[in-house]
C-alpha cells in the first residue's frame, strides 16, 4: 500500500504534485481533531491542571487549563508547518526536497500522530485527576518506533530527517545502508518493547532508552564502521594498481 502511494506520488513533480494541497487532508484533519478536542477539554480542566508526571506517575508540575490544552496542539502545528516548508521549498534547503513527496507526507503524519497521542494521554490523565500511566506512553512510543523503523529505509539524504552524521551525509550508499539497518533495528526494538510495557511501571519507565537510543546508537556506530571499511577497501584497490 505504501509502495503504491510512493509510485503514485513520485510522478507528481511534473504536475506540481509537491504542492498539491489536497493531499494534505489527513494531516489537516488530524490537526483539526486535535485542536477541537483540546478546546473542548480546556473547559473541563481544573484551574490547577497537572502537566507533568514523574517516573512513578505522580504529578510534579502544574499549569493553567490554557497551557495544558493548547501547548501541544500549538507545537504540533508549528512542527507541521516547518516540515511542510522544507518539503515545498519555502525554506532554502534544496536537499530537503530529495525525498519522495509521499515519504515526507508520511513523516509529517507520523509526527502528528505521536503528538496527538501524547496530548490524548496528558489531557485524559488531567481530566481524570489521576496519574499518567507510563505504560500507555510506552505503548505509544513503541508504535511510533515500529512505524518509523518501517519508514527509515525510504529516507534519502536531506536537510532535516534521518541519521544526519558525517558518514551518511558524505556517501549516499552509507546513508542507505545505515537507514536500512537502523530502521530494521528500530522496528524490532518497538516490537520487543510492546509486551515489555506490561511490566510494573518502575521497570516500564526504563524502556525509552533501549527502544530508541540503542538502535540509533548502533546505527551510528555502524555508519562510521562502514565508512572506515569502504575507505580501507578503496585504499587497498589503489595500492594494488
Amino acid at each position: 500500500m505504501a509502495d503504491d502511494l510512493l509510485r503514485m506520488t513520485d510522478t507528481d513533480a511534473s504536475s506540481g504534485g509537491r504542492r498539491d494541497i489536497q493531499r494534505e487532508w489527513p494531516a489537516w484533519l488530524l490537526l483539526a481533531v486535535l485542536w477541537a478536542f483540546s478546546f473542548w477539554a480546556k473547559g473541563h480542566l481544573p484551574a490547577r491542571t497537572p502537566m507533568h508526571w514523574n517516573l512513578q506517575g505522580a504529578v510534579d508540575g502544574w499549569g493553567s487549563p490554557l497551557e495544558a490544552a493548547l501547548l501541544l496542539p500549538g507545537l504540533a502545528t508549528v512542527v507541521y508547518l516547518v516540515i511542510l516548508a522544507f518539503d515545498w521549498g519555502r525554506l532554502d534547503f534544496k536537499a530537503a526536497r530529495a525525498m519522495s513527496p509521499a515519504t515526507t507526507r508520511q513523516i509529517r503524519l507520523l509526527v502528528m500522530l505521536l503528538m496527538a497521542g501524547l496530548q490524548g494521554l496528558v489531557l485524559g490523565a488531567a481530566l481524570r485527576g489521576g496519574a499518567l500511566h507510563s505504560s500507555r506512553t510506552m505503548v505509544l512510543l513503541c508504535l511510533f518506533c515500529i512505524c518509523l523503523g518501517n519508514l527509515m529505509p525510504r529516507l534519502e539524504p536531506n536537510a532535516w530527517a534521518g541519521i544526519r552524521i558525517p558518514p551518511t551525509l558524505e556517501n549516499r550508499d552509507v546513508w542507505k545502508r545505515t537507514h536500512r539497518l537502523g530502521g530494521r533495528w528500530l522496528l524490532i526494538s518497538g516490537l520487543v518493547g510492546l509486551p515489555l510495557c506490561l511490566l510494573p511501571e518502575p521497570l516500564a519507565n526504563l524502556l525509552p532508552v533501549p527502544i530508541i537510543v540503542l538502535p540509533l546508537l548502533m546505527a551510528t556506530i555502524y555508519a562510521y564502521w562502514l565508512r572506515h571499511h569502504m575507505e580501507h577497501h578503496a585504499s587497498h584497490l589503489t595500492e594494488s594498481r
